[in-house]
């Protein structure tokens, strides 16, 4: 067993004792099931590392249409054009804010 496999084991089994609220005299089960868990990691490792990379799926597979519109969205507006999406009553407001700042500064 190599130094990094071992302490790996002595780690996890460590952790495994913690977690059980320090139990005395389990040492032996512990380090057998972190050592279990310690293969079957390898053994996932070994398993995806033989699994060509073409052969896996993507998780998530975007169309070409998409693509395009991306392209589209992310590009920021205009003011122009900021300004001409403003509803109708937002203006309203600003006006009647704006009259009412300009009368305030004529009667100072």
């Amino acid at each position: 067993m190599t130094d990094a496999k071992s302490e790996w084991i002595s780690k996890r089994a460590y952790t495994i004792w913690e977690e059980a609220g320090r139990p005395h005299g389990h040492d032996a089960d512990h380090w057998a099931q972190a050592a279990l868990e310690r293969e079957e990691f390898e053994r996932v490792a070994l398993v995806s590392e033989a699994t060509p990379a073409s052969r896996k799926k993507p998780l998530i597979e975007i169309s070409t249409k998409a693509e395009g519109k991306k392209s589209e969205a992310a590009k920021p507006k205009k003011k122009a054009d900021a300004a001409a999406e403003k509803p109708a009553a937002a203006k309203a407001v600003a006006k009647a804010k704006s009259t009412k700042a300009s009368a305030n500064s004529k009667l100072i």
